[in-house]
């Protein structure tokens, strides 16, 4: 079975520039079949990546995106 990751774009934001992270982030998200890998599901049970955290609430906990100004 293949999992796709949507990649969300947000102002303020941006993909981790860590390629090595980013890669390992995605492979946890591909085991958990499009899951979170280190966030528990919120009431709205929101936990398919991109969560609902990093969507409504500007919080991503798996660190695929970063604060544009914590980049370095």
């Amino acid at each position: 079975m293949r999992t796709l990751i949507k990649i969300v774009r947000k102002k303020g934001f941006i993909l981790n520039p860590n390629d090595e992270e980013v890669t390992d982030i995605i492979n946890s998200v591909i085991i958990n079949e499009g899951h979170c890998p280190t966030y528990l599901p919120n009431r709205d049970g929101h936990d398919q990546c991109p969560c609902s955290e990093y969507l409504q609430h500007n919080i991503c906990h798996c660190k695929l995106y970063v604060k544009e100004n914590e980049k370095d």
